[in-house]
């Protein structure tokens, strides 16, 4: 289960850095039609970092993975709300990856008691 949740979080992070790429223009990306304004560019990069960067943590069993992880969920559902027509699957990838870091979030708390 863990191996499956690391792959979920480093292939939906990879999945974020198709809206850099297309705001940025570095390849013509023909499945996302709408246009992605090189400010959300950027944050679909950050998401993407967040999600990988939860990932490895999560991996190493690192407590504190689950606060790059609800970032990530957090900036990556804002944007697939702006970009809902193109991205909406990605609402599924982020509800399961969000019960996993609230999960993560309450291990952690009960931890620091």
């Amino acid at each position: 289960m863990k191996i499956a949740f690391v792959v979920l979080l480093i292939l939906h992070g990879t999945l974020h850095s198709m809206g850099f790429i297309k705001a940025f223009r570095i390849i013509d990306l023909a499945q996302l039609v709408q246009p992605i304004p090189k400010s959300n560019g950027l944050l679909w990069l950050v998401a993407c970092l967040f999600f990988i960067f939860a990932a490895i943590l999560f991996s190493i069993e690192h407590q504190s993975w689950w606060i790059f992880s609800a970032l990530a969920v957090i900036i990556s559902q804002y944007l697939i709300i702006h970009d809902w027509n193109d991205a909406k699957l990605g609402t599924i990838a982020n509800i399961i990856i969000l019960l996993a870091t609230i999960i993560g979030f309450v291990v952690w708390t009960i931890a620091k008691i």
